[in-house]
């Protein structure tokens, strides 16, 4: 006689279940010790602490974003970039290491930010350390790999000497060979910096004050050479490669097709990229400058034919939460770069993805948490609705329809480039590891009971 599987559960939820690979209409997924213990076609009467049935509104995995600054402003910190997370669906970010108190490039920096992850955060997170250029950082990488970065960013580009630098081309072959020795991934930051700094330089010269030259002073080309540059020097090093919030189809069409070619390579977009064109930038100005800048109807469209065909990797929000006066003055070039996103990752990218552009409920897991998780080594605990994995859940009704306002977005930027947008389809349920995190209305978690995540990478992530 068959033993039956004990389906007792702390939390049972019935509603439209999707995975990554099928939907299960009046399904249920049952949460026991903070894992999944069933995902069922039907409910089960077996018992159940806690009962949540959401009708006809989705069940999908937690979300899985993988580029959060929460530091980069340290008014902002860990704790309320993660409740703000929380409220979006996002039940795992992957954090940074451009702070605003330096780069996360040795042990004790890294091992600094992870007490005070453990101390803040309200769901899970892992941690990215950085390399220090000038050669002696390279020395670090292993160690970092030791203590938990689950992965290392670096960019061809310099924005800033001390916390943003840039990595020159003879260097990035020995950082990416040291890192590849760990088996971990290397994210890059890709625009060419010759050409963005010479046009930078020249417009912001001439003084006038049209926001759209932010776009004139980054064309697509400086993108496309900067990623084309960089998939080559990984491929000689075979690298795992991921490329940070692309925004031209071309740069996915290369990534592809190294791929193809068999590079471990990998990339993400951007939710501002699929929703907003740089025309938006001469009425809203500098709240949605963005590097790389905002692209042309035609960029935006390629990158939808792009999710419809399987070929992005990643959802990312590129959280970068800068106070309102960062924003606010009058020569564009004089901003800072990027704004708040974890919290409207997932109804932004959803309501366009869904209701406008026939984007399969499935395909949307896969790019917001799936295939997230499986780039990061984070599969074996995250990316979608099956036995074993953490119980995290979001819940999106795909009926609401809304407007967002900033005003009650859990961030302390306290504003959002998508002001005021009308969306379809609403977080109206979070939970992490079982426990409901938000109820549609609060954040119901504390600092701290998110866990710092332990990467686990195999050899075909």
């Amino acid at each position: 006689m068959h033993n039956e599987p004990d389906l007792t559960a702390d939390l049972a939820v019935t509603g439209h279940l999707v995975t990554s690979s099928l939907e299960l209409p009046g399904g249920e997924v049952r949460v026991r010790d903070g894992r999944i213990v069933a995902v069922l076609d039907r409910p089960s009467d077996a018992p159940a602490a806690e009962r949540i049935d959401v009708g006809d509104a989705y069940v999908l995995p937690g979300v899985v974003d993988p580029h959060v600054h929460s530091l980069s402003y340290a008014g902002e910190g860990i704790a309320a970039a993660t409740r703000s997370a929380a409220a979006g669906g996002v039940t795992t970010i992957l954090e940074m290491p451009f702070d605003e108190g330096g780069p996360i490039w040795s042990v004790e920096t890294f091992t600094e930010k992870r007490r005070l992850v453990n101390a803040e955060a309200h769901v899970d997170v892992g941690m990215y350390a950085t390399v220090e250029p000038g050669g002696e950082g390279i020395e670090e990488v292993a160690g970092l790999a030791a203590v938990g970065a689950a992965c290392f960013k670096v960019s061809t580009y310099h924005t800033d000497p001390r916390r943003f630098p840039r990595t020159p081309d003879d260097e990035l072959l020995a950082v990416f060979e040291a890192i590849a020795a760990t088996g971990r991934r290397v994210c890059v930051h890709a625009e060419n910096n010759e050409i963005v700094q010479a046009k930078v330089a020249e417009l912001k010269a001439r003084g006038e004050l049209d926001p759209r030259l932010h776009c004139a002073a980054r064309p697509p080309v400086t993108e496309t050479a900067a990623v084309a540059n960089v998939l080559e020097l990984g491929r000689e090093i075979g690298v795992k490669l991921h490329f940070c919030h692309i925004s031209t189809p071309r740069a996915v069409d290369l990534v592809r097709q190294h791929v193809r070619d068999g590079s471990p390579a990998s990339l993400e977009v951007c939710p501002h990229y699929l929703t907003l064109t740089d025309a938006d930038m001469a009425t809203t100005g500098a709240w949605l400058k963005c590097n790389p800048p905002l692209r042309g109807e035609e960029h935006v469209a390629g990158l939808w034919e792009r999710f419809r065909a399987d070929a992005i990797d990643a959802i990312a929000s590129d959280h970068a939460p800068w106070p309102r006066e960062y924003k606010q003055r009058a020569n564009i070039f004089d901003n800072a770069s990027g704004g708040p996103g974890v919290e409207t990752l997932l109804p932004v990218t959803a309501s366009a993805a869904l209701h406008e552009q026939r984007i399969q409920p499935c395909q949307l897991v896969r790019t917001t948490a799936t295939k997230v998780a499986q780039r990061f080594g984070l599969a074996h605990r995250k990316g979608d609705l099956a036995v074993g994995l953490d119980g995290d859940l979001v819940v999106l009704d795909p009926t609401v329809r809304w407007q967002l306002d900033e005003a009650d977005l859990h961030s302390h930027a306290g504003w959002s480039p998508f002001h005021r947008r009308e969306l379809q389809g609403r977080v109206t349920l979070t939970v992490s590891r079982g426990e409901v995190v938000w109820d549609g209305s609060q954040v119901l978690a504390t600092p701290g009971r998110g866990e710092f995540l332990e990467a686990s990478y195999r050899d075909d992530e």
